[in-house]
């Protein structure tokens, strides 16, 4: 009786470490997150607005010639001038691409495809309120860290 006690009390306390291992490794990986958002925060192009929210990922290594993207949703007001800007981690060797669009149309995005310049931010002039999207994968499908925080600007 006293050897199945101490065994169970055993297999507890190795499920309990196991536990707080997990936990650790998700907290370690969001801390990126946050640190980012954070310095996305600090740069001159969030200036002067209203932080709305934030998107933070991390993104594994791609190998085959579809990308690795994250997609997320927001609903955007007619009349507003929004600011969308990112920012990746030091580590990271790849350029973040952000891209805003719907079901139909495609309405901008930080990366410019034609010369593979990347920009910090992009402003969105909002014509019809409704639900967009936003995805972010990093240009050469690398992995790494980043966030996008999107703020408003003002009314037009």
């Amino acid at each position: 009786m006293v050897s199945i006690r101490k065994t169970i009390f055993r297999l507890c306390a190795v499920a309990g470490v196991c536990v707080l291992m997990c936990a650790g490794a998700k907290s370690a990986s969001a801390q990126c997150g946050l640190a980012l958002k954070d310095e996305v925060m600090k740069m001159k192009d969030v200036e002067n607005t209203t932080y709305l929210k934030d998107f933070r990922v991390r993104l594994e290594p791609v190998a085959t010639a579809k990308k690795k993207k994250e997609e997320f949703s927001i609903l955007l007001n007619k009349g507003s001038h929004y600011r969308f800007t990112v920012r990746s981690d030091s580590a990271c060797t790849d350029q973040i691409v952000l891209k805003l669009y719907d079901f139909t149309k495609f309405y901008g995005s930080n990366y410019d495809e034609s010369d593979g310049m990347s920009y910090n931010s992009f402003d969105f002039f909002c014509a019809k309120t409704q639900v967009y999207y936003i995805s972010l994968s990093f240009a050469d499908g690398k992995e790494g860290c980043a966030a996008a925080v999107i703020s408003f600007v003002g009314n037009y």
